[in-house]
Parts: C-alpha cells; structure tokens; sequence
C-alpha cells in the first residue's frame, strides 16, 4: 500500500515538499493507515503533519472512545492531533436534514476552521479506491450526468487549500493488508454495517450481487470513472468558452443569460453550461437533482412563454424575460420585486428635481430647444401645460395617447409591446397632465404640449434611473 500511494501522490503532486499537511482521522482503518503512511513518508519529503479527528457526538461513549484512541496514536507517532468537537442531532433539531449530510457538512466546517487555526496548506482524507465505486454506483442509481460518473475527484481546491486524497489508488484490501503488517488497531464503526444507510447497503448488498455477473466489476466502475474525467476534462474548456458567451450580468446569487446565444449552442453543451451556473449558485447544503433543474430550465428557454417562470430547489428561481434568462438565489427576488404600496401621486418640481424610489425627474425650462435629447428626455410647450404635472406607478385601466397614434392606447400594452420584463412594469413612472398621461420615460410621449416654431418656453423633462434595471 505504501508504495502504491507514494506513487500516486508523486504522478499527480499531491503533497509538494515541505507541505503542512493536515490528517482527518476518524480511527477507523482507512485514516489510521493514511496518518501513519505519510509520517512514514512524511521525513522523505519534509512534510509537516497535523491530525484532525472530529468527534460527532452521535454514539455517545463509543465517539468519545474514537477521540480518545485518535488522540493516543497521534501522540504514539509524534503526529500533533486536534480534536474538534460538533453536535450533529443539535444541528437536526434547529434546521432538519438528513443526519449523514449534516454530519458530513458540520466535519467539513471543523477541518476549514481547524485548517485555517493551524496555518494548512493541504488537508488529506483516506477516501481510497472501493469509496469511489460505492460512490459512482450510489449516483448511477440516484441519477447523475455524465460528470457525476467521475465520482470523488483525487483533488481540488476547496476553502483556501488544497484537499487531496492520496488512497484513491489504494483498495480497501490493501489498506487492511497495511494495518495488519504495521500492527495498527483501527477502532470499528458499528454503523458501518447498518444496511438502512444507502452507502452501506451498496457495499454490504449490491456490490457482492453484481459480482456475481462479473467478478471484476470494480475495476470496471474504476475504468469508467477515469474515462468520465478523461471527459470531463475535455469539456471544461468548452464549457468556460460558452459561459463567456452567454452570461451577459454576474453578480453575487444572480446570473442572466442570452437565450438566443444560448439557443445556438449544441444541447450537451446547453446542459453544461446550464448545470455549471446552478452549481454556481446553489448553497452548500442545498441537495437535489440538478439534471431536472437542468431540464427544467432548458424546457423554460425553448417554450413559447416570454415571460416564463420556474422555481427551482435549492431556494433558486429562474425567470425568462424575452430574450434573457435570470436565475437567483429567491432572497435576491426582494431587490427586484414590484412595489408593495404603488406611489401615490406626486407633484412634480419645476424648475427642480422630483426623487422616487428607482431614481429621479429633473425639470427645467429654456427659450431655445435643446440639440441631441437623450432617449429619457422629453420636451413640451410650457404654455400649453395649464395644470400641475404630477407622477405616479401604473394602474391598472391606465391608458395614453401617443404622439403620432389617432387613438388611445393601454399602457399595459405599450409596455408589453416594448418587452419590458413584467418584473420591470410596475418601476416605470408615469407623467400627467390632470388626467391625462403625457410621458412615459424611455417609451412613449403623448400628443399634448408638443413643440412647434410658435412655442417660446421649452419645459425639458429627464428621468434618470439610480438602480440597476
């Protein structure tokens, strides 16, 4: 075993030189052979090493026995050992979950915080080689993608440091063969053995019936979890190349897309793309099936809808707008959402500057008519104008007559004509004249007060947004 992973950890530098390696070590055989494999290893190379054992609480007596015996060895081998201490049913009580998932996101949390206490530039875990064909089974028959068959990566950066995994070439047989040859007693984990956890009952039930049709069928799942990275690789760049391309806004729990560059893409890549950006914002404990997102969201940018809407696990949400596809995090949605009391109506100043909630009118007056207007300016005979301008939000009835248009027209279908997101609809201020609307910034003016070669008073009037849109 030892040679097997010393190769391992020099073919893919694993642990450089010098590294301040941290162990979890649980007690059981796999981490008990790892931590005592790279203090073996560890005067070839220089490392410093550092054991972590992370004490769960959930067997009482039996885990406080775990941290003691972790403590011991550590101490035996001249190993620095930290405890950590967590308490997983706590943990259910407050918030739910599942135990394993919590357990598992609680001993996460202990390595960061202990690895940043300790000054880490590694944390190595003793995942070895039938872990990753329990794993790659276990997402076969809960539904994976193509990326999901890689199973448990060999390393990769997480919390400001590198975790690696030095026993993913290693058997379960081997690293027992290893504690038998060093006299190691690891301690025994009854739960291990109960079949009501999905793991085990792979391990215990499933594994043994499928070699039953072929005795070798690890090494198959192996083989097909190297070709899976083989794949995964070769997509990565892709994958990055048409992010660039498609996101067109990226900012903290929302990201928008071009559908109709996302459109053009091939479907697989579609999917990629689509899966690397909910995995980029769904939160850590956050578990569900992102192939139905997936498909969810690519049925959302193929309908006909433009204004389609679709909640998502995870607490995301997706929402087309026409040509764009958001998808947040549901806590954004308070930032973008309709007013909850519509403005009431307010007079406007002129000469001066009217605030609203999403930005501000400002009004002045001239003799001469001012060259090159930008799209949220408007301008009107002040002469003309004989009642107070007043602003406020839509209602609904709400109706315009626009410059050019013999007739009235709804402002719901001015808006809707525009493709102004609906989200957006209920943000749009609204100019009167009396009753009658005359400006609506950015879209449409009405027939009254227009200018022409007898008008001596110009009343410019600009809007100027001051949030996002």
């Amino acid at each position: 075993m030892l040679q097997e992973m010393r190769w391992w950890i020099d073919q893919h530098n694993l642990l450089p030189r010098e590294s301040h390696v941290l162990v979890g070590v649980s007690g059981g055989a796999d981490s008990l052979a790892l931590l005592h494999a790279l203090g073996e290893l560890a005067p070839r190379y220089q490392w410093r090493l550092t054991a972590v054992h992370v004490e769960h609480g959930l067997r009482r007596e039996e885990s406080l026995e775990d941290a003691k015996f972790v403590v011991q060895m550590a101490k035996n081998w001249g190993i620095p050992v930290v405890v950590e201490c967590v308490r997983v049913e706590d943990t259910l009580k407050k918030k739910g979950g599942n135990k394993q998932d919590v357990a598992r996101r609680l001993r996460y949390d202990a390595f960061a915080r202990v690895a940043t206490e300790r000054n880490v530039d590694v944390l190595a875990l003793a995942h070895h080689a039938d872990d990753q064909v329990e794993t790659v089974l276990m997402r076969i028959l809960r539904g994976t993608s193509p990326a999901g068959l890689v199973g448990i990566p060999l390393s990769r950066e997480w919390s400001d440091l590198r975790l690696v995994r030095p026993l993913l070439g290693v058997t379960r047989e081997e690293v027992e063969a290893y504690c038998v040859e060093k006299g190691l007693t690891p301690r025994e984990d009854a739960s291990n053995q109960d079949v009501n956890y999905t793991r085990n009952r792979i391990r215990l039930e499933l594994l043994p019936l499928l070699e039953t049709y072929n005795p070798r069928v690890r090494e198959s799942i192996l083989q097909l979890s190297n070709l899976a990275q083989g794949e995964v690789s070769h997509w990565k760049p892709l994958e990055e190349r048409a992010w660039k391309e498609v996101v067109v806004k990226e900012m903290e729990g929302w990201i928008t897309l071009d559908i109709k560059r996302l459109n053009t893409l091939d479907i697989a890549l579609q999917r990629r793309v689509i899966k690397l950006i909910l995995n980029c914002l769904v939160k850590k404990e956050a578990n569900f099936s992102i192939h139905h997102a997936v498909e969810g969201i690519r049925n959302l940018i193929i309908g006909s809808n433009p204004a389609a809407t679709l909640y998502l696990p995870g607490e995301m949400k997706a929402e087309r707008e026409y040509d764009c596809l958001h998808v947040f995090c549901k806590p954004q949605e308070r930032s973008t959402s309709t007013l909850t009391h519509p403005l009431q109506p307010l007079h406007l100043h002129i000469p001066g500057k009217t605030e609203l909630p999403y930005g501000t009118f400002r009004a002045w007056t001239s003799s001469q008519l001012p060259p090159d207007l930008e799209d949220n300016c408007a301008v009107f005979d002040l002469a003309v104008l004989q009642e107070p301008l007043t602003v406020r939000f839509r209602r609904p009835g709400d109706r315009i007559r626009p410059k050019g248009l013999h007739g009235r027209k709804k402002v719901k279908d001015i808006l809707i004509d525009a493709k102004v997101p609906k989200r957006k609809r209920d943000r749009i201020p609204l100019v009167f004249h009396g009753e009658e609307i005359l400006w609506i910034p950015g879209l449409v003016r009405s027939e009254w007060a227009l200018v022409d070669r007898d008008t001596t008073t110009h009343l410019i009037l600009s809007w100027k947004w001051d949030i996002v849109r």
